[in-house]
């Protein structure tokens, strides 16, 4: 018997099982003719790109920004996006902030300002957003092997952010997929990792140089963009902290290359950018992906940023809101249709690529990430969110928004729509001919349904929110240690296109982060030393 995969002490036999390949019955719209979890070591030797021909003419912007991917192109644009915190950090010496051409002083609308304190009157408030520190449960880590991982490893957020990411994009072992994923722990340096747990550098440098992983294909390619990235994360940390006491309010302006440009590097994902392009993926696909996984996460966090120290989110950067320093519910409805439209090709129609896979997770990680508190953000807001039939639609970032970064109110109908229901025929269909329909409905059940009934009852309960957030834990670890990896990326995708274009709990958790407590207001929204 083969010994069971490990990485640095870390036990993988349960993160690495057999992986069913797709039912050969489904049709092609779900079974993309690329390798799509192992990767043969010499994969490239019988491939020479996977860029997709329909999407040649795509991603304008991106593509002549991303250029190639390679090394020497990311740090030029890295080196751009670093120059712009330091045009931000001369900024804060100038004491007039409206007239500011890089920082505006930003104010809820006098009708949000009545619903927010109304809501507040009524007891609704948002508690402040958590530092993302709550360790999985037993049961869960039990069902991943994961019970002795690092501590810093075993976080609700990490966890279900970069090791399940990295999980779910797969690599040439286990050991190398599992280094990967402590590689994108970078991310969680703006999470104040390093200052809470003792082990984190020493863990993600050990991993930074594995000889192993820099040896497989894009393994030293994604190892140098990690570098690349974490260049930009410390600038922006440096800036935060310098500043944190005088952001209150403040959001940068920019124009829209500089919003994909800078986002990109927000994304603090710079790994999988150089992998996916070592691999042959689209360089400007990919650079499209990591810039939309900013408003994926900022959408949350919109009335959030607005009273803490965070001068980087991608609704309040647009010049719709910037240009008055007013933030209205026009507005934010605006921006949220256009980066809706923006992402819906890439989990309908590219959900099987590394960086769809990366964006579609990231819905079931604000639910569960214990920071971001998705349920009690939705159920806040769900009032407010745009009903009536679904009318699916789809654009390029360059687009939906202008030269500005201002909405333009361009999009068509996306190809192949669903018809909108909770549980819709693209749902339907992919379960009848997968080979384990209860258990991926059960996880379409933990995804959609329950989310949904307890955000369309109007009333906050946190301890049903915590038992939907176990038990989507629970369905997420069992269906992927039965080997069902692929069909849990394509339901993710599905339900992540669900949340933002036809139930539209994205929306809700935008409109209930406006009722926000202020506690972290003037402070940074992280574990600090």
């Amino acid at each position: 018997m083969d010994p069971q995969p490990t990485w640095s002490g870390c036990a993988l036999g349960k993160v690495w099982p057999f992986t069913h390949p797709l039912n050969e019955s489904l049709p092609d719209e779900f079974r993309p003719d690329t390798p799509t979890h192992l990767w043969s070591p010499d994969y490239r030797g019988s491939k020479s790109g996977y860029v997709s021909p329909s999407f040649a003419n795509s991603y304008k912007e991106a593509r002549r920004l991303a250029d190639d991917g390679s090394a020497e192109t990311l740090i030029q644009l890295r080196d751009v996006s670093s120059a712009f915190i330091k045009t931000l950090s001369k900024s804060m010496e100038t004491s007039e902030l409206c007239t500011n051409d890089s920082l505006v002083k930003l104010r809820l609308s006098d009708d949000l300002k009545r619903w927010k304190a109304e809501q507040h009157q009524l007891g609704r408030i948002l508690p402040a957003k958590g530092t993302g520190l709550k360790r999985a449960s037993d049961k869960v880590l039990e069902i991943l092997g994961a019970s002795e991982w690092p501590e810093p490893l075993v976080t609700r957020s990490a966890l279900w952010g970069s090791v399940f990411f990295n999980m779910c994009i797969g690599a040439c072992d286990a050991p190398t997929m599992f280094s990967n994923g402590v590689t994108d722990m970078a991310f969680f340096r703006e999470h104040g990792y390093h200052h809470v747990f003792p082990e984190f550098d020493n863990l993600f440098w050990s991993s930074m140089h594995d000889q192993h992983a820099l040896e497989t294909p894009g393994g030293a390619r994604r190892r140098t963009a990690v570098a690349i990235g974490v260049q930009y994360i410390n600038d922006k940390i440096v800036f935060e902290e310098q500043n944190q006491a005088n952001l209150e309010g403040l959001s940068a302006r920019m124009d829209r290359q500089t919003m994909q440009t800078v986002s990109l590097f927000e994304s603090s994902l710079l790994g999988l950018v150089g992998e996916s392009t070592h691999r042959g993926f689209d360089a400007a696909a990919v650079m499209n992906d990591m810039v939309l996984s900013c408003p994926a996460t900022d959408v949350v966090d919109v009335g959030s940023d607005l009273v803490n120290s965070e001068v980087m989110n991608s609704f309040l950067n647009t010049t719709d809101i910037s240009e008055t320093g007013i933030v209205t519910e026009e507005a934010l409805k605006r921006v949220y249709n256009a980066y809706a439209h923006a992402g819906a090709r890439t989990l309908a129609e590219r959900w099987w690529e590394p960086t769809a896979r990366m964006l579609a997770l990231l819905y079931q990680w604000h639910i569960v990430n214990h920071r971001h508190n998705f349920l009690r953000r939705a159920v806040l807001g769900y009032c407010k969110v745009q009903h009536g039939p679904s009318d699916q639609r789809e654009a390029d970032m360059d687009e939906s928004f202008d030269e500005n970064l201002k909405t333009t109110g361009f999009s068509r109908p996306l190809k192949d729509a669903c018809n909108g229901a909770d549980k819709c025929d693209k749902v339907s269909h992919f379960l009848e001919h997968s080979k384990n329909p209860p258990m991926l409905g059960h996880l379409w059940q933990r995804l959609v349904f329950d989310p949904l009934e307890y955000v369309r009852k109007g009333e906050v309960d946190g301890s049903r929110e915590a038992e939907l957030e176990e038990a989507l834990q629970l369905a997420l670890a069992k269906t992927y240690t039965e080997g069902y990896a692929l069909e849990l990326c394509w339901i993710m995708a599905h339900a992540g296109h669900h949340a933002w274009q036809i139930n539209r709990l994205y929306e809700a958790a935008m409109f209930g982060s406006l009722l926000d407590s202020e506690a972290l207001a003037g402070k940074l929204d992280r574990a600090e030393a």
